[in-house]
Formats: structure tokens, C-alpha cells, sequence
């Protein structure tokens, strides 16, 4: 087992900061990168977090992500947008895009956003919640611009497929957004990296080898492995999910598409839609009823030692958890993250801001 490294928020924070404002990063994209990285982290999403930045300095040295690049918009039809990331890191791109559809939304009761050649968003959830603050409801589906090959069809035993994600949000007046965000594969590709970075297997019904045989050794899927779509022996139900993600997110909007061309540059392209709930009723309404939902779900009998969860509700104890105890990084983690910084001269040790035993 790996050993693991715990940081508190605020300093994982500084660091990382300088560290992209050290590979050409403006002020205000530096500080969004860092903050959306930071809270995939303390809500338990660490597949998006900041193990992710090695990968996205890597694409900036060949020029797939470009620091400082401003999104603009290619399509403007008022409630239908495309925006051109023009290079942009994903998290830039995307938030701008989630800007004008919530905009856009309000104006015209619902918009759809697509937004295309950017580099990975990072965690969905974060651009539906937006919407959500906003009293709309936000829905995001998200593509590689038929780039990843990660996910086999199902029945099938080789990729052809990206993960696809799709993420939900409402707005309530809790303090913790209701939102579900999820892989249309049994996880994101993002989670193996975890794994090996931890010395774990994977569960089964996850992964085949580049043979096709079932696996638990996250490694063999990059050895010319695949991932498997969401449902197990019901798979066929991700499948679908994951081919009308490839259709909105990446084929309607333009962004590109599972076989398109065999070289595609990757671009985690994005549908957004944004629907105002007052055009339909009133917001307090809507809020109250979806109260007594909540509740009356909640309150279903359950097993000893079981509960039921509001969608978002694992993610705001895991972040009240990590908030305490601290950010865990494994080694492997923190030596690649190390290799960056003094890639780029930043004269940070980032072992030595952690602790080797949980904060608190």
C-alpha cells in the first residue's frame, strides 16, 4: 500500500495555484482550475481533482490545452448557443458556457449550450449546481470529441467508447446542492489512476483485459484493456445512456464523435440546458413539494445500519469528513505533482506541506 499524504485545503490550494500560474495561467483561471480541482477532492470525487494536473500540464506542452485562452461564441441563435473554447482548459470553457446558458435560460424560459474544442472539465456537478443557484435546473452531458476510446459497447469485449458522463441539478433551499453526476461506464477512467496511484484493485465487473478476460488490475487497462458500461449484467442500460451522450454532447453540437476520424483531438465537448423553473410555477412551490419528496423518500424503512440519500448527499458529509481530516494525496501522487513544479521552477516541496496521519 502506498503511503498517503493528508493537506489542508487552503495550502493544497496555494500550491497548486502557483504551480499553474507558473505554466502561463492568468490570476482568475489559475484560481478556477485550483478551486473546482480542490472541491472534486473534498467531496470525494478524486478522479477529478488534483491528480488531474500532471495530465493537464502535459497537454499544454503539446498543445492541446492553451493557458489564458478566451472562449467565444461560434452559434448564436438566442436560446441555442455553441462556444468555441478556442483551446481553453476545460474548466474555463465550461464555466463560460455555463455563464451564457443560465443567462440565456432565464431570458427565454430554457437554452441549450453546446460548447466545443476545450480540454477536460473536471468535475460536471459543478456547472449543474451554477445553474441550480440560479433557480434553474442545470443538465450537462459531456463527450471526448471521439478521441477516447475507453468504454466497450455492450457485449463487446474492446473500446470504442468515452466514459460520457451526464450530471443533474435542482434548486432547493438546502444547504448542499441536490445533484448527481455520473459516468455512463461503471466509473470514470479518472478513478483507475486513483487505484494504481494507491496500490488497489478494481471491483469486479469492471475492467476486461486486452484479451477480454474479466480483471481486477486497474493496470491492464493500460495495456490495452476496457472499461465496462454502467449496469453489470445489465450493462445494456449504460450503453444506451452513453451512446445519447455521444449524440448530444458531441454529434448535435458539432464537437465530434466515436469514429469519426482515427486521430480526433481530444475536447471534452458539452451540451448544456438550462430550464427556468418559474416559467413553469412559481419557485416556492416547486421548492416546498420538493421537500415533501425528499422526505417522503427519506422516510422509507430500510435495513439495519442502512439510510436513504438525497442525490448530492453522500458528496456534503464526504466533504464535511475531508474538511477535517484533510485532502489525502498518495505518494505517487504527490512525486508526480512534485516533477511539475520543479518542472516550472516553483520552489515548493509539496511532501512537506502535508501530514503522513489524517489532520484532525
Amino acid at each position: 500500500m502506498s503511503d498517503t499524504y493528508y493537506f489542508s485545503p487552503e495550502r493544497l490550494r496555494q500550491a497548486i495555484t502557483e504551480l499553474c500560474l507558473a505554466s502561463g495561467s492568468p490570476q482568475e483561471e489559475a484560481d478556477l482550475l485550483t478551486g473546482r480541482l480542490i472541491k472534486a477532492d473534498l467531496v470525494g470525487h478524486p478522479s477529478h481533482g488534483i491528480i488531474r494536473i500532471p495530465m493537464y500540464l502535459g497537454m499544454i506542452r503539446i498543445d492541446l490545452i492553451k493557458p489564458g485562452a478566451v472562449p467565444s461564441l461560434s452559434i448564436d441563435h438566442g436560446s441555442i448557443v455553441v462556444v468555441d473554447g478556442n483551446g481553453a482548459y476545460g474548466q474555463v470553457g465550461a464555466e463560460h458556457a455555463m455563464k451564457v446558458a443560465i443567462e440565456r435560460g432565464r431570458a427565454h424560459g430554457v437554452a441549450a449550450v453546446g460548447v466545443t474544442n476545450l480540454g477536460h472539465i473536471g468535475r460536471l456537478a459543478d456547472y449543474a449546481v451554477s445553474a441550480s443557484q440560479a433557480n434553474c435546473i442545470g443538465m450537462v452531458y459531456t463527450t471526448c470529441g471521439g478521441a477516447a476510446s475507453l468504454v466497450a459497447p455492450f457485449e463487446g469485449c474492446s473500446r470504442r467508447m468515452a466514459t460520457n458522463p451526464m450530471a443533474m441539478a435542482i434548486p432547493s433551499d438546502r444547504e448542499y446542492p441536490i445533484v448527481f453526476d455520473m459516468a455512463t461506464s461503471v466509473f470514470a477512467e479518472g478513478k483507475l489512476r486513483v487505484m494504481m496511484a494507491a496500490d488497489k484493485k478494481a471491483p469486479d465487473e469492471a475492467l476486461l483485459d486486452k484479451e477480454g478476460n474479466p480483471t481486477n488490475n486497474p493496470r491492464d487497462f493500460y495495456a490495452g484493456g476496457t472499461l465496462l458500461p454502467l449496469g453489470g449484467k445489465q450493462g445494456y442500460k449504460g450503453y444506451l445512456l452513453n451512446f445519447m451522450v455521444e449524440v448530444l454532447g458531441g454529434l448535435l453540437i458539432n464537437g465530434g464523435y466515436i469514429g469519426r476520424e482515427e486521430n480526433a483531438k481530444f475536447s471534452n465537448s458539452t451540451l448544456m440546458i438550462v430550464i427556468d423553473v418559474e416559467k413553469f410555477r412559481k419557485m416556492s412551490q416547486f421548492k416546498t413539494e420538493l421537500e415533501d419528496l425528499l422526505k417522503y423518500l427519506k422516510e422509507t424503512p430500510v435495513a439495519e445500519g442502512k439510510e436513504v440519500l438525497y442525490p448530492g448527499e453522500v458528496e456534503a458529509r464526504k466533504e464535511a469528513e475531508t474538511l477535517k481530516s484533510g485532502i489525502p494525496l498518495a505518494e505517487k501522487t504527490v512525486e508526480k505533482i512534485q516533477e511539475e513544479m520543479d518542472r516550472y521552477n516553483v520552489p515548493i516541496k509539496l511532501a512537506d506541506l502535508g501530514e503522513t496521519a489524517p489532520l484532525g
